[in-house]
C-alpha cells in the first residue's frame, strides 16, 4: 500500500507543481486548497504520512493548522512550505512539531529528499507504535495467563486442606461468596471508613480469592485428630488450634522467600487471624478489635455463618434465621459490632448464596 501525503495550499498551481514532482515516488498524494479540507483527508484512515502545507493561508494558518494534525495523530510527518521572509516563523513550526521545511522556489532534489525521509520516519514511528501495542497485548495476556494460575494455585491449596477433611461440600465456594459479598456491603458505607478503612475494588477481588485458604494449616494436624468424629480432648483442642499459625507461618515463608508473592500477604493474615475475637478472647494470639486486620474480621463472620448453616457429623445444620440470631448475639464479643451491622442490612443475600450452593452430598465435617 502506498503511504499517503496531503498537500495543502491556497495558490492552485503551488499544489500542481509539488503534485507533479512527487509523481515520481511511490505515492498517494492528495491535495487541499485550505486547512479545513486537509483536516478532513488527514482524519481518514489510513491516515497520511506527510503533509506538505503552505503557512499562510485563508482560514486557518499552516500553524494553526500543525498544532491541529499532531493533536489528531502524532505520528503524522508535517512539512512546512514556505517564502524567504517567513524563515522565522517556520523555525518556530519546527519547534512545535514539524518535522522540516522547504522554501519557495524549491530544488526538486531537496523536495524528494525531504519528502521520503519524512514519510520513513513516519513509517519507522508506526512500525515502533504497533510493536509497542503488540508488546503490550502479550504482556496483558500473559498476565491474565499468570493471574489465572495463580488463582488455580490458590484454590488447588484450599481444596488440598479440605480434603483432609474429606469435604464433598461447596463450604469454600460459599466462603469467599460470603466474604465478598460483606465486603462489597460495607464498601457501599462511606460512614464506616473511620472503622473499616476505604475498602477498595482490588481488596474485594484479594478477599475473594484468599478467604479458601483460611484453613490450610489444617494439613499440618494430624488425622487422628482433625478426623476425629466426637468432641476433641483438651490436649488434642490444643494441637487443633495450631492450624491458623501453621498455615499463616507457611504463607509467610512463601512471601520471604519468593519475590512477587505479595499476593499472598492477605491470605496470610486471614490464616493467622480467622479464630480471633473482637473481644480478644479469640485465638491464636489474643488479637482484640482493630488488631485483627479487616479481611480476617470479615472471613471470620462468614466461616460462622456457614458453620451453623451447614450440618455435620457432630451437629445438624441450623436455619437462616438461627445464623442471624446467632451472630447478632455474638456483635462485639466474637464479632466486629460494625461488620454485623453491615451483615444484618445484607444477610438475605447469604440465605441467596446458601441457597444457590447448597451441597448435594453430605457436608464437610469442618472442625473450628
Amino acid at each position: 500500500m502506498k503511504e499517503r501525503v496531503v498537500i495543502v495550499d491556497d495558490e492552485p498551481a503551488i499544489r500542481a507543481l509539488l503534485s507533479s514532482h512527487l509523481s515520481s515516488l511511490p505515492l498517494d498524494c492528495r491535495t487541499a486548497k485550505n486547512a479545513a479540507e486537509a483536516l478532513l483527508l488527514a482524519a481518514e484512515e489510513p491516515r497520511p504520512s506527510l503533509v506538505l502545507s503552505d503557512i499562510e493561508m485563508p482560514g486557518l494558518s499552516g500553524i494553526e493548522l500543525l498544532g491541529r494534525l499532531k493533536a489528531l495523530d502524532e505520528t503524522i510527518q508535517v512539512v512546512m512550505v514556505t517564502g524567504v521572509a517567513q524563515i522565522a516563523t517556520v523555525r518556530q513550526c519546527v519547534r512545535a512539531g514539524a518535522y522540516d521545511y522547504i522554501v519557495k522556489p524549491f530544488e526538486v532534489d531537496d523536495l524528494l529528499v525531504t519528502v521520503e525521509r519524512a514519510v520513513e520516519r513516519a513509517r519507522l514511528i508506526r512500525q515502533n507504535e504497533e510493536y509497542r501495542r503488540d508488546l503490550e497485548r502479550m504482556v496483558k495476556e500473559q498476565t491474565v495467563e499468570i493471574r489465572q494460575t495463580r488463582d488455580i494455585a490458590l484454590l488447588t491449596l484450599a481444596r488440598l486442606a479440605e480434603s483432609r477433611d474429606s469435604a464433598t461440600g461447596r463450604h469454600l465456594e460459599r466462603m469467599a461468596e460470603y466474604s465478598r459479598r460483606l465486603a462489597q456491603a460495607a464498601s457501599r458505607e462511606s460512614t464506616l471508613a473511620s472503622h473499616l478503612g476505604k475498602i477498595t475494588g482490588e481488596f474485594v477481588d484479594h478477599l475473594y480469592k484468599s478467604s479458601p485458604l483460611h484453613d490450610i494449616g489444617k494439613v499440618g494436624i494430624p488425622d487422628a485428630i482433625l478426623l476425629k468424629p466426637g468432641p476433641l480432648a483438651p490436649d488434642e483442642m490444643t494441637v487443633m488450634r495450631r492450624h491458623p499459625e501453621i498455615g499463616g507461618d507457611t504463607l509467610r515463608d512463601v512471601i520471604e522467600r519468593y519475590e512477587g508473592h505479595r499476593f499472598l500477604r492477605m491470605g496470610m493474615e486471614i490464616a493467622y487471624c480467622h479464630h480471633e475475637h473482637w473481644d480478644g478472647s479469640g485465638y491464636p494470639r489474643g488479637l482484640a478489635g482493630l488488631d485483627i486486620p479487616l479481611a480476617a474480621r470479615i472471613v471470620a463472620l462468614a466461616d460462622a455463618y456457614d458453620t451453623i448453616t451447614s450440618r455435620r457429623p457432630y451437629k445438624s445444620a441450623s436455619d437462616h434465621e438461627e445464623a442471624v440470631r446467632r451472630i447478632t448475639r455474638d456483635r462485639g464479643t466474637h464479632f466486629d459490632p460494625v461488620l454485623v451491622d453491615v451483615f444484618l442490612r445484607c444477610h438475605r443475600e447469604f440465605a441467596e448464596i446458601r441457597g444457590r450452593l447448597t451441597d448435594q452430598a453430605h457436608e464437610d465435617p469442618v472442625r473450628v
